[in-house]
């Protein structure tokens, strides 16, 4: 399977069917779906499933694992259907390389902090892309945490980071300085659109304003 073409807005952490839709109609290229037990908008499968039918072929679906087992993404993969599979835990390696190998699905591998995931080698098997997200303990990314932007940066001069996604408390309000000095190949937001309290509902005009910020953003690093 050929890895798609890299989506350049990601919105994640979508749990109600009828939000999903309109974020998938907003102008964002990807959402992601999130299956963490422990995560505050883990959506649940059938919900999902219903997402991913209805929107197929307008986004790119993603589908977010922390630390699951092997049959469980099997499972989620053949009920839901993804585009790629978010590897946001603390997965080898060599589990990242059998899931993309037995479903041919690009893998997008989380790194949270200041370490890149699997380092640097480019030895063994290479995620289709690396995001990058804030670090903070005992959690597995959906904090609303900045990521540090001048690390990300450099993580991003990487020759072998061709695909690159800065996620980690961005905003309608941040989100064009961060893609300015980044220059991310994709961004990725959950927590930044949201209605406040509500995690997993999105707030429509923040998604929106977003996407227009980050569309313009990543215009004028393509035009410069």
């Amino acid at each position: 399977m050929p890895v798609p073409e890299m989506f350049r807005v990601k919105i994640c952490g979508l749990t109600d069917f009828e939000n999903a839709i309109a974020v998938a109609h907003s102008g964002a290229d990807a959402i992601g779906l999130n299956f963490y037990s422990g995560s505050k908008r883990r959506v649940e499968p059938a919900t999902a499933e219903k997402i991913a039918n209805s929107v197929r072929g307008e986004v790119q679906i993603v589908g977010l694992f922390v630390n699951a087992t092997h049959d469980e993404i099997m499972q989620t993969q053949r009920r839901v259907g993804f585009d790629w599979i978010q590897l946001h835990g603390d997965e080898s390696r060599e589990f990242a390389e059998t899931i993309h190998n037995e479903l041919d699905i690009p893998i997008l591998a989380a790194s949270r902090g200041t370490l890149l995931r699997w380092g640097t080698s480019g030895e063994g098997f290479q995620p289709q892309a690396v995001l990058m997200d804030a670090a903070v303990a005992g959690e597995f990314g959906g904090t609303g945490q900045q990521t540090d932007w001048q690390l990300a940066a450099t993580w991003r001069s990487q020759p072998q980071l061709t695909r690159f996604v800065l996620a980690g408390g961005l905003t309608p309000e941040n989100v064009a300085e961060a893609i300015r000095m980044v220059q991310p190949s994709a961004i990725d937001v959950a927590g930044g659109v949201e209605i406040s309290g509500k995690p997993g509902i999105k707030d429509m005009g923040r998604v929106e304003a977003l996407v227009s910020a980050a569309q313009s953003a990543f215009a004028r690093i393509e035009s410069s």
